[in-house]
């Protein structure tokens, strides 16, 4: 089943009718930089590969979207008091997957599969001496400084990745030099047993990474839940139903938070129906074409709203015409 999962990237929206979508998101992985990240991690002797770190989000059987994850650089200390990232990398890309499983207790890893490789979710060049890149999704901001080196924040933004919940995410940094340079994550000292991996620029695992003081990348993300509507035409007006799920089910729907379509309309009707007399209600909506700015050349539509506890959500569906 992993094996399958390693390879859903699934996007939620075509970009052709990304107009329509419009995330919520929640910091749902905090691994922010605190007092104590005062370790950097990298590779100092080999330039066409990168270190990579894991997280876990969710739980039970939720679906996550991961909206944006924020990283942060470090500075090689060899390098010759860099103004910006620019004059140490020319291009720089976020890459990610699904993780294997861990060994159990004193039993050897198993053997990696091609599954299990990073691909590339966002990347972007920099221009020499600056901090901008060619792709707005990559937002680079300066930060303070380690040990006498500079730091970046790194924000990977837009990247509609999902994710099951429950499940070892595997991510890191590939840059390419342009000095020569060694690349450097921040990172906090951990006493866990965690291992990072050494992957190769084209994200296929090469080794275990080892240190004599373990630590653990520093990194946010953001996301929203992962839910199902069906959009259905009803005389004047469209009835959106959003299907029941382990993790989201009609009772626990926050109302007010509803909007649908590219206006965000509120629904003018709200009602628990099991509408396939399964025992499993469903909530169903009423709601104005008009007034959620779908046109006849819309192709889908979203729904977006809150769970009772705060954590966004956000389904979509094919509109017939």
């Amino acid at each position: 089943m992993l094996k399958l999962l390693a390879f859903l990237f699934v996007f939620v929206c075509a970009a052709s009718v990304a107009d329509v979508c419009a995330q919520q998101s929640i910091l749902i992985l905090d691994r922010a930089p605190s007092a104590e990240s005062v370790e950097s991690v990298g590779l100092t002797k080999q330039s066409d590969a990168f270190i990579a770190d894991d997280f876990v989000i969710g739980a039970g059987k939720e679906d996550w979207v991961i909206d944006r994850i924020r990283l942060w650089g470090v500075a090689d200390p060899n390098a010759p008091s860099p103004r910006a990232l620019g004059d140490l990398v020319k291009k720089i890309s976020l890459l990610g997957g699904i993780a294997p499983d861990l060994p159990k207790p004193n039993q050897p890893p198993g053997a990696d599969c091609d599954c299990h490789n990073l691909p590339v979710l966002k990347s972007t060049s920099i221009e020499p001496g600056s901090n901008t890149g060619g792709n707005r999704d990559v937002e680079i901001t300066r930060g303070a400084q380690i040990h006498g080196s500079p730091t970046w924040q790194i924000d990977f933004s837009d990247l509609r990745w999902s994710v099951p919940s429950g499940v070892r995410i595997q991510f890191g940094v590939f840059a390419e030099s342009n000095s020569g340079c060694a690349w450097y994550n921040l990172a906090t000292p951990s006493d866990a047993a965690e291992q990072l991996r050494v992957f190769s620029s084209t994200g296929k695992f090469e080794k275990a990474f080892t240190s004599p003081s373990p630590a653990r990348i520093n990194v946010q993300v953001w996301g929203h839940l992962l839910a199902r509507i069906s959009i259905r035409p009803t005389g004047q007006k469209l009835q959106v139903i959003l299907w029941n799920a382990p993790f989201l089910g009609a009772e626990q729907v926050d109302r007010t938070s509803l909007h649908f379509g590219p206006d965000k309309a509120v629904p003018e009707s709200t009602e628990i129906e099991d509408v396939q007399h399964s025992g499993q209600p469903a909530l169903v909506m009423l709601f104005q074409p008009a007034a959620s700015g779908i046109t006849p050349r819309s192709v889908n539509a979203c729904l977006t709203g809150k769970r009772q506890d705060g954590a966004p959500f956000e389904a979509c569906d094919l509109l017939s015409h």
